[in-house]
């Protein structure tokens, strides 16, 4: 059996499960809080996340002027909820807007870095976090810090708070327009939001609804290639590349969910299957070269070289590579030759490579 005939063959054997996967995953419910001052930037973190105007939805059935609980989507599985803090909240709401409460996924505080933290601050972050939710914390508006100051305020305010490094981001979601044009800091809250998801299998409800298709992508491509990296094979021409390509498969449908299309089988082969063609001076042959160099012998004992440093890479590369030609393939409506998947595939490919390698 050729490589394309294998290639087909795993490609049709997980795409239907992949699809199911899909499905199940969007069936899920998900409850989002954005927490802090009247002043800290919480509407600001909203669309700046889900392009959603709070002021202009209207809430569920028990929302109050103190605590909003609106859908960001038509079917009602995301569901945000602002509010000042939780404190005594839970008795000002009923229905509907309790369970959203009850069935809390994880909490956003946004603190305004201009006023800085008080004791009042403090004590509604420690109440939320005794709730055992995954809290973040937004240092925001940090564009009216000076930048000689921002560090030390930033250190001084972790500090004075309790957070950890990991569940602090520093944000400006509306921005000074002379320091940027866009929100700072989003890239990094998708990022620690679909970490704290992925357990509960909810990260990809959350990043379909994100505003921000790219960098909904761009944190579940990395994630792929993460788990490439250890699956323990080389997604190269002459290995058995099953274990990398159920991670692929899976990465090409998230990808077409997050722009709500669904992808067929034949699309998902083409992709994968031009990929891995490789070009002359591509990253399939700068792999085979590599790999052989290592001590490979396409269709021989590949075990040693697939459980170290260069195999992890090679595949997480590929991976990178695949999910981001995915991305421009689904963008431009599947208008692309393989010429053109592929150089942005190899593009990528090294690109995370370089980024990645232990060299």
């Amino acid at each position: 059996m050729g490589l394309q005939d294998d290639l087909k063959k795993q490609v049709m054997a997980r795409w239907e499960l992949a699809a199911d996967e899909v499905s199940t995953a969007l069936q899920q419910t998900l409850a989002v809080a954005f927490l802090g001052s009247a002043s800290a930037g919480k509407d600001s973190a909203i669309r700046a996340l889900f392009g959603l105007d709070f002021g202009q939805v209207d809430p569920i059935p028990g929302s109050t002027d103190r605590i909003r609980v609106a859908p960001v989507d038509i079917d009602r599985r995301l569901l945000v909820i602002n509010a000042p803090g939780f404190g005594d909240i839970r008795g000002e709401v009923d229905r509907e807007a309790r369970r959203a409460l009850d069935q809390l996924d994880l909490a956003v505080y946004v603190l305004n870095c201009d006023g800085g933290a008080t004791i009042d601050e403090k004590n509604d972050l420690d109440a939320i976090r005794a709730l055992g939710r995954p809290t973040l914390v937004c240092l925001n508006k940090i564009d009216l810090i000076r930048p000689d100051q921002r560090e030390d305020f930033v250190r001084q305010t972790r500090i004075q708070l309790g957070v950890k490094p990991e569940d602090t981001v520093v944000t400006a979601f509306d921005p000074l327009p002379a320091l940027s044009d866009e929100p700072i800091g989003v890239e990094k809250v998708i990022g620690w939001i679909h970490k704290h998801l992925s357990d509960k299998g909810k990260d990809l409800l959350f990043a379909k609804n994100l505003r921000n298709k790219a960098a909904a992508c761009e944190t579940i491509i990395q994630d792929a290639a993460k788990k490439a990296a250890l699956a323990g094979a080389i997604p190269v021409p002459g290995a058995d590349i099953t274990a990398v390509t159920v991670v692929q498969v899976k990465l090409i449908s998230d990808i077409a969910a997050v722009h709500d299309k669904r992808i067929d089988k034949d699309l998902m082969l083409f992709i994968i299957g031009e990929a891995l063609a490789g070009t002359s001076k591509g990253f399939i042959r700068y792999a085979v070269n590599a790999l052989k160099a290592a001590g490979w012998i396409p269709g021989g004992q590949i075990v040693q070289v697939a459980i170290s440093a260069l195999g992890a890479t090679v595949a997480g590369a590929t991976t990178y590579g695949v999910g981001k030609a995915a991305v421009r393939f689904i963008q431009r409506g599947g208008d692309m030759t393989g010429d053109e998947l592929r150089e942005i595939f190899d593009r990528e490919a090294f690109a995370w490579k370089n980024q990645n390698s232990p060299d």
